[in-house]
């Protein structure tokens, strides 16, 4: 079953004192780390900057979308992602979901127990 994942980050401080040389390295080194991505199943939907001007907006600066064939391949992912050494540049927040419908997630809602 097809899942998302979305990943929220923030630049740390370790990234904004990077020169621009280190920073063309490290993006080459992101570059090599997701050629063990199998772009049949691991696919970018949008990527870009949070906007900060509407209700309820996440603190972080930047968001990814990505659409993977099944669970194992975003969990491929995250790895790839890691072995990177991204989380020493940028402090992220991941979610990873099924992909459903509107109805679906509306019974999810809907099923959770009253508290």
């Amino acid at each position: 079953m097809s899942h998302m994942l979305i990943e929220l980050y923030t630049a740390t401080p370790a990234w904004t004192a990077l020169d621009p040389v280190s920073r063309g390295a490290f993006f080459a080194r992101i570059g090599a780390g997701m050629q063990h991505v199998d772009p049949a199943r691991i696919t970018p939907l949008a990527m870009g900057r949070i906007e900060q001007d509407v209700p309820h907006t996440a603190a972080e600066q930047f968001y990814a979308v990505w659409q993977c064939a099944e669970r194992l391949d975003a969990d491929a992912l995250l790895a790839a992602i890691g072995a990177t050494g991204w989380h020493e540049y940028f402090t992220t927040t991941h979610a990873v979901g099924a992909a459903g419908t509107l109805q679906q997630h509306l019974a999810e809602l809907a099923a959770l127990p009253r508290g």
